[in-house]
């Protein structure tokens, strides 16, 4: 043994009781310290699961400052739940270990990745899903990988649905009704795989044709849009006329009535006079038809311009004519 060890050994017991208690001290310190590591907080937009042992007991820890044991004793997990997340979808290969052959192939063959439509044409689709954590204890504990899951749910609602819709109805009017059919049947499937999940928006951002073709797609699609845009002018100019057609054939209607109304009250005063007349006819004879000669007369000359009284001449003289005035 050297003489640096039979030092420090003499050190050692000459001075052992005060160093055992410094040891028990620091053995103290250290275990308080580990006692007070067990305390933490959890912020107002998380919420935290506590474990004992790897087993769950409070799966719903508010925001605060709590205290657990240290680990290895107890653990604690904090879940952001009110924090909004996004993921773009702008292609269909999966990332997980089934999807690495049509990785392999796309970057080998060098072909984008495409949906069919239901008129069997091709689209790239880019879809923009925003979601939310609603239940941690599903997130962290009943569902492997929930984002993977979700974009894989979000890839195959996204070509089931343009699967059943032509290409027109695709690019133009049933956007909308896209988005809402697939936000509606992905957060059903993500429920039925207690993903722990919310789908809180879904956006088509863009839905085009291949490069190749897409001029030729925007020549059709300008093409529908003039034709609703004519059809569309053209129910307006019927919704314009036909009701104008209608008022003028109901006014040319009341007016046909009230014109057959005063004929029929005229020909019914005409023949109610022609009765009197007949009667009067009966009664007093021809003095009848010399009233009717004057008043016709009368009618007659009140037309006349230039009147003028013949006076007949006795022994064969020709008549003289007298004039009398001129109408204006």
């Amino acid at each position: 043994m050297t003489q640096f060890e039979n030092g420090l050994l003499y050190t050692i017991r000459k001075t052992g009781l005060p160093l055992i208690k410094f040891i028990r001290w620091i053995i103290a310190a250290l275990f308080i310290l580990y006692l007070l590591s067990g305390s933490y907080s959890i912020s107002s937009n998380e919420i935290g699961i506590l474990q004992r042992f790897g087993k769950v007991i409070d799966d719903k820890v508010q925001p605060g400052i709590h205290y657990a044991f240290p680990w290895p004793i107890d653990c604690v997990t904090k879940v952001p739940i009110r924090v909004v997340k996004r993921i773009v979808i702008d292609d269909f290969y999966s990332t997980n270990a089934s999807g690495g052959n049509a990785i392999i192939f796309a970057n080998m063959t060098n072909l984008d990745s495409y949906c069919v439509t239901g008129d069997n044409n091709l689209v790239n689709v880019t879809c923009v899903i925003q979601y939310t954590i609603i239940n941690p204890f599903n997130y962290l504990f009943r569902a492997r990988d929930p984002e993977i899951m979700l974009r894989s749910m979000a890839s195959n609602t996204i070509i089931h649905c343009l699967a059943g819709m032509p290409i027109d109805e695709t690019m133009t009017r049933g956007k909308q009704a896209i988005a809402n059919y697939i936000k509606t049947e992905l957060q059903k499937r993500l429920d039925d795989s207690h993903s722990g999940l919310s789908v809180s928006f879904v956006e088509l951002k863009d839905i085009k044709p291949p490069d190749r073709v897409e001029q030729y797609f925007s020549d059709v699609v300008k093409a529908n849009i003039d034709r609703e845009k004519m059809i569309n002018n053209a129910e307006s100019y019927k919704n314009e006329k036909i009701p104008a057609a209608k008022a003028e054939a109901t006014r040319l209607l009341q007016e046909a009535e009230g014109y057959k109304k005063e004929i029929v009250l005229r020909a019914e005063g005409d023949a109610q006079r022609f009765e009197k007349l007949l009667v009067h006819r009966v009664k007093k004879g021809d003095s009848t038809r010399k009233m009717i000669y004057i008043e016709t007369m009368k009618e007659v000359l009140e037309k006349v311009e230039k009147k003028y009284i013949v006076v007949p001449k006795s022994d064969g003289d020709p008549p003289a004519r007298l004039k009398i005035f001129n109408s204006p």
